[in-house]
């Protein structure tokens, strides 16, 4: 497993903080709107905030800490937890949320799926550029991991100790 908690970056968003964990390219930028594949965690600090427009993107998001609500197109999506949200990155997204909030997201090309999955005490046979996020103190093949740290598959079998978000992508 490829360790990739040395490459955050946390920046400022309109409702909060936003931590990125990975993009790819690794020579993309968030801002140029040049990167096939984001992940990042956010904190929600506001009551209501605008979700940034990612037009051209595909987006996944889940729920880590809090309450999130969303309103998109006069629709109410409560998020839940262990589960991911798929909508598209040109959709004006509205958040609500009554209390300070964390989420979860993956951000590509929107051509691009992705499948987002719960995993917990589990084997999985893992191809390289599949990603794993831990959601507590956990292990992987035995060895400790933080509450919140992303790591790249390299062609693996691993075993996961605790819980985790598992993350493929397809063409």
């Amino acid at each position: 497993m490829k360790d990739l908690n040395k490459k955050r970056i946390v920046s400022t968003w309109k409702g909060g903080k936003t931590t990125q964990l990975c993009i790819v390219p690794e020579n993309a930028s968030l801002q140029e709107r040049n990167f096939d594949l984001r992940i990042s965690s956010a904190t929600i600090d506001l009551e209501r905030s605008e979700f940034s427009d990612f037009r051209g993107y595909r987006r996944y998001l889940m729920k880590l800490e809090g309450d999130i609500t969303l309103l998109i197109d006069d629709k109410t999506i409560i998020i839940k937890r262990d589960e991911a949200f798929e909508f598209m990155g040109d959709e004006k997204v509205i958040s609500i949320s009554k209390e300070p909030s964390r989420d979860f997201n993956v951000i590509i090309k929107k051509d691009k799926k992705a499948d987002i999955s719960i995993k917990e005490n589990e084997k999985l046979n893992t191809n390289k550029g599949e990603y794993i996020f831990s959601l507590e103190k956990a292990k992987i093949n035995g060895k400790d991991v933080d509450k919140y740290a992303l790591y790249e598959s390299e062609e693996e079998n691993i075993e996961l100790q605790g819980k985790f978000i598992y993350i493929r992508l397809h063409q």
